[in-house]
């Protein structure tokens, strides 16, 4: 499979425990900002000190871009991150928020967006309040578009979990298999 890139637009909490979990995670990982050197971010991150929207660049394949800029320029951020090819973009935003900023974005394209290639809001519903919690749900749902898996309703998953461990115990199967 090919490397796993992801470039976050902003430096706020939740882009930095996205950064934290996603380099944990081994994603190639570029933070895009102003003033990126006043924040702890993991080794290996690569920070470019600029606004994405001012100066677009385009983008290496099987790259996920995740924009935390606390709402500005969200809407020109959309649209040239799908213009510069990235392959889906995650919007942290509420389901309100997102539905006006994606409308906004359709204003500014004179052609449709390639909305199949966008998530607002960004992330599985796994529950979390917490910024670290939001960005454990948006890696998740980046990782789960990469490996393009099902994505089992909890209920199930509980099941085919509870059905793997079961197995596990009756074929010594190696506990890090795939189920």
């Amino acid at each position: 499979m090919n490397a796993a890139k992801l470039l976050i637009l902003g430096k706020g909490e939740v882009a930095r425990y996205l950064a934290h979990i996603a380099r944990a995670a081994d994603y190639a990982v570029t933070v895009c900002e102003l003033d990126l050197a006043a924040h702890n971010w993991p080794r290996g991150v690569e920070r470019v000190d600029k606004v994405f929207n001012e100066n677009p660049w385009p983008l290496p394949a099987h790259t996920s871009a995740v924009i935390a800029r606390g709402h500005e320029g969200d809407a020109q951020s959309i649209v040239n991150l799908l213009q510069q090819g990235a392959e889906h973009v995650y919007l942290i935003a509420s389901t309100r928020r997102a539905q006006g900023v994606i409308q906004e974005a359709q204003t500014l394209v004179s052609m449709r967006l390639d909305l199949e290639r966008l998530s607002a809001p960004a992330g599985l519903g796994l529950g979390g309040r917490e910024s670290s919690e939001i960005a454990l749900s948006i890696l998740a749902e980046i990782q789960w578009r990469r490996q393009k898996g099902p994505l089992l309703p909890l209920k199930e998953l509980d099941q085919a979990l509870t059905t793997k461990t079961a197995s596990l115990r009756d074929d010594n199967d190696c506990p890090g298999r795939r189920i």
